[in-house]
Parts: C-alpha cells; structure tokens; sequence
C-alpha cells in the first residue's frame, strides 16, 4: 500500500510524508490531484488479499466480502487468543466475564489489533515508511555520524576544508603521475608560494608563486641551485669546493683557501708564488757576442753584443724584446778596414731590435741597448 505520489498530489497533506488529494483551485491554477495504476492497483491488492487471507473466493457481484473477510479473521484472532489465554491459565477462565476481563474489557479487541498491525514497518519498504527518519536516526545514535557523511569531503572530486587539518600519521601523499603542487594561496586565491617535482624531473622545486623570482632547484644529485644571489647573515658552512660558473668560464673557491680559474692561468697561489719570485731577482746570460741583465722587480733590460756589417743597413734583433719601449742603443766601432772616414749609428729602434749603420771602411760594431 502507498499513499498518492502523482505529481499533482497534495505535498504533505497529512504529515511529512503523507500526501493527499486536492480538488485543486482554478483561481491559483492548482489542478486537482490525478490517479495513476499504481493506486489503483495497490487499493485492488490490498482489499483483495485481506478478503482472499480469510479464504474467501472473490465475487463481482458481492460487496461486503471486506467486511466479512475482516469480521472472519477478527474473530479467528480473537478465537486463538482466548485459547491461550484459557490454555495457559491457572484458574477457570470460562466464563464470558472472565474473557472480557482478561482481553482488557475492549469491546473492539479486533479493531485494536488491527490497529497495532497497521503501525508495524512494511519489511519490503527498507525503512521508507518511517514517519520521522531524522528522530530515527537520533534515537539510534547516528545523527552525528550523518552530519559528518554529509560535510565529507568527495573523494572523486575533492573539496575545501575551512578548518585545520592535523594528522597523526607518518605521511601525506599526493599520488599521481602528472604535476602534483603543494601550495599556499591567499584569500583572493592568488598563489604565494609552489613546491612540486615533476616525475622524472631533475629535483624539488620551489618558488614564490605570484611573487616570481624563478625557481629554487633542490637538484636530485645534491645540488643547489639558485635563481639568483644567495645572502648568508651568519656566515655559511660548504661541505665541499665552490665552484662559480659564468660566460663559459669556471673558478673555483678551494677548502684550503686557493682559487682557480682562467684568470690566474691556474691556482692563485702559484700565480702569486711567480709574481713574488720575479719582483724579486734579477737575471743574466750570455757573452761578448750577445749578453742581457734583467732585473725582475723593475723590468729594466740591459743588453748588447757584437755587429758585422753585411751592408749599409745591418738589422740586429735583440736577444730579449722589450714590452714597452727601447730607451736607447749606443754603437762602438770595434773594426775596420785602413782607415774610417764616416760616423756609425743606430736607427729604425723598435722593441724587437734596430739598424746598424755602418759603410765600407766600418767592418764590426760593439751596441748596446736599454729599455723596460
């Protein structure tokens, strides 16, 4: 049995959950409420199964089969409760005044246990003709349980917790092969900062979200890199050499305090240990024919040797260049054939050498020269 659940069906009329007819209203353009099979056909089995239940074959043309299936099986009940009643007794129930005293005195016995029948929960209903499901739920102890199932979060697709979250457990997990961003967002929504690490991808990252700045790269081989200066207040601690790369070109800061790179043309230790040794000695080498002194603090250079002439312009190369100029060259004869009528002379000094100037008569020449 159901009471009208048509769509014109007046909502509630009896009761949550109990709907009714309407005559409907022309004025408010309310309809009157419309019958369906589905009443008709619950109406037809429930009258007939209570007629056919007392063993009473259905007639067309009778029409208090109802009334006498009811009356029949009233009296049946009726019967089987007396019986018990006088079975189970310790003293003589048999009179009529006995009986009605032990049913209560009800002179309608069989409408109550009617009645009594009818407030019975239909088991093929699962719960759907409880009057007041929320007081239900209450009595069993579960409205709490309900409001949380209500407030959960979807697993499919997600939600907002406007509280803290606080676990006691040994991990949160984001599981999944794509980017997965644990992030902190301001009210407006904005990002203020990223941390994520791409599947396959070279390290942590993380990053100030709408700030910019890049990304810090926390490198899976150890490494970190960072998108621009790194400022240490307290000083820092580096468990191995820093290496500084920039342009092509690498230096490298040592844990024994040297540097090296291509500026140095290696370690500056060894750079400096040059430096200090030539500022302080001075060098020499060579004979008559070709002789230079150096002094290494200064660069001054003093060399000289011997010239033969092979023309009119004799070009003589200087045993060591100088780097920035030829002060001078001064030129002695030393040779010459009966007797010498001209005047010999250097010209053409460059830092690489000069021009002896000598004719026929001047055979061979002592020079000298100084510059830094």
């Amino acid at each position: 049995m159901h009471r009208i659940d048509t769509s014109t069906a007046q909502k509630d009329k009896f009761g949550q959950g109990k709907n009714g007819f309407t005559n409907g209203d022309p004025t408010t353009g309310t309809p009157s409420t419309k019958l369906n099979s589905d009443l008709y056909d619950a109406l037809q089995e429930e009258v007939c199964t209570v007629i056919e239940r007392a063993g009473i074959r259905l007639n067309k043309s009778q029409h208090d089969q109802l009334y006498q299936a009811v009356k029949k099986l009233s009296e049946a009940e009726a019967n089987k409760a007396k019986h018990a009643l006088v079975d189970g007794a310790t003293v003589d129930l048999s009179t009529l005044n006995k009986l009605a005293k032990a049913l209560g005195n009800d002179p309608k016995f069989s409408e109550t246990v009617t009645n009594v029948l009818n407030q019975k929960l239909a088991k093929n209903q699962n719960g759907a003709d409880i009057p007041d499901k929320n007081l239900f739920l209450k009595n069993l102890g579960l409205a709490e349980t309900v409001d949380c199932a209500k407030n959960s979060l979807d697993k499919r697709t997600g939600g907002t917790v406007n509280g803290d979250i606080i676990s006691q457990g040994t991990q949160i997990s984001l599981k999944g092969d794509d980017r997965k961003h644990l992030g902190f967002h301001n009210q407006d929504g904005s990002v203020r900062m990223w941390l994520y690490k791409d599947k396959g991808g070279d390290g942590v990252r993380l990053n100030n979200g709408n700030d910019g700045g890049g990304d810090w790269l926390f490198h899976k081989n150890g490494n970190l890199h960072a998108p621009a200066a790194i400022y240490a207040g307290g000083g820092a601690t580096f468990g191995g050499n820093i290496a500084v790369s920039w342009g092509g070109r690498t230096a490298t800061f040592h844990e024994n305090g040297d540097v090296t790179g291509p500026f140095w043309g290696g370690a500056l230790s060894a750079w400096l240990n040059n430096q200090l040794n030539s500022r302080t000695r001075t060098q020499a080498s060579g004979g008559r024919g070709g002789w230079w002194y150096k002094d290494e603090s200064s660069g001054f250079i003093l060399q000289g040797g011997v010239v033969n002439r092979s023309g009119d312009n004799t070009r003589v190369n200087f045993l060591i260049g100088y780097r920035r100029e030829c002060f001078g060259v001064q030129m002695t004869l030393s040779a010459w054939r009966h007797s010498s009528g001209s005047n010999i002379f250097a010209t053409g000094i460059e830092n690489s050498g000069f021009n002896a100037v000598m004719y026929g008569q001047e055979v061979e020449a002592n020079w000298w020269a100084v510059g830094i």
